[in-house]
């Protein structure tokens, strides 16, 4: 835990969750206005009453809000002994990289003004796919056509495209994921249609065409062999996918990675002009292959 003194400038710039820009404040809205950590998020998490602390922090602080678990998060609070209890329960969830940083009173002297904000700010510590963000100049404006989403997850692709005007239908398996996603969707106030799907049966898939298909580490060849045809003229493909690897034994099993080239059999050059193929490693260090497929 960081606690305030003059070495406080050195030990934010050297902590990684700083340097990241994942800052999460939990002290009360009226404390984080006064002042707070430049870039900081505010979620108030004052300690509940019952006993059941862990799954209250499970419902209060849902990991959809969160950046991905392998990306370092400070917390910053002004009650040790809760902020310490908060980052326990965050490392039982999987995240080993969290440090604090106690806000005792005053402690905003021993920082510059350049370390410093005031007001409510409206900062999110969640991100899309990176391979989504990277390449969404790629997209077809949002008047030309609605997104579908498929193996959607939680909806952070789905969500982001949405606030930025896309008309997003999201399909996924798991209505707990699902339902990640319309607690993101109403934070953001906008709407995404999200919907249960066993994508495993291709009537589930909707015929389109659309404007624009993503696919995020879900495979499904079946799927990826039909994807161009259900893209309208101009419509583009957003597939980011695990692929196989030499030495690579994790997860998922290989008959759910793709091989070398794969992804590029299922956009032939006849049908589709590829702006975009690459293989290499997800930020988690995972092997994984993408590719940006515009029909023709």
């Amino acid at each position: 835990m960081l606690f305030p003194g003059k070495d406080l400038p050195t030990l934010l710039q050297e902590d990684a969750g700083w340097r990241a820009g994942n800052v999460l404040d939990i002290r009360l809205r009226e404390a984080f206005a006064a002042g707070h950590l430049q870039g900081a998020a505010s979620i108030p998490l004052t300690r509940p009453t019952t006993s059941e602390v862990d799954s209250w922090l499970q419902k209060s602080l849902p990991s959809i809000f969160l950046p991905a678990r392998h990306e370092p998060l400070l917390l910053a609070g002004d009650q040790e002994a809760w902020l310490a209890r908060v980052a326990s329960h965050l490392e039982a969830r999987g995240r080993s990289l969290v440090t604090s940083v106690l806000l005792t009173p005053e402690w905003d002297r021993y920082l510059p003004r350049e370390f410093l904000g005031t007001g409510l700010a409206t900062k999110c510590l969640w991100r899309p796919p990176s391979f989504l963000a990277r390449h969404a100049g790629l997209l077809p404006p949002p008047a030309t056509g609605p997104v579908l989403d498929l193996g959607c997850g939680s909806g952070r692709a789905a969500v982001w495209l949405a606030v930025r005007g896309y008309r997003v239908t999201a399909i996924d398996w798991q209505p707990e994921a699902l339902e990640l996603g319309r607690q993101l969707a109403a934070s953001r106030k906008v709407r995404c249609d999200f919907q249960i799907g066993d994508l495993r049966r291709p009537e589930v898939w909707p015929p389109g065409p659309w404007a624009v298909i993503l696919n995020f580490r879900f495979l499904l060849r079946p799927m990826l062999a039909d994807m161009a045809e259900r893209l309208s003229p101009g419509g583009v493909a957003v597939v980011r996918t695990f692929r196989s690897a030499p030495g690579y034994r994790g997860h998922p099993q290989r008959r759910h990675r793709l091989e070398r080239g794969e992804l590029l059999k299922h956009f032939p050059a006849g049908l589709c002009e590829i702006l975009v193929h690459e293989e290499n490693h997800d930020p988690d260090g995972r092997p994984a292959a993408g590719i940006v497929a515009r029909r023709r």
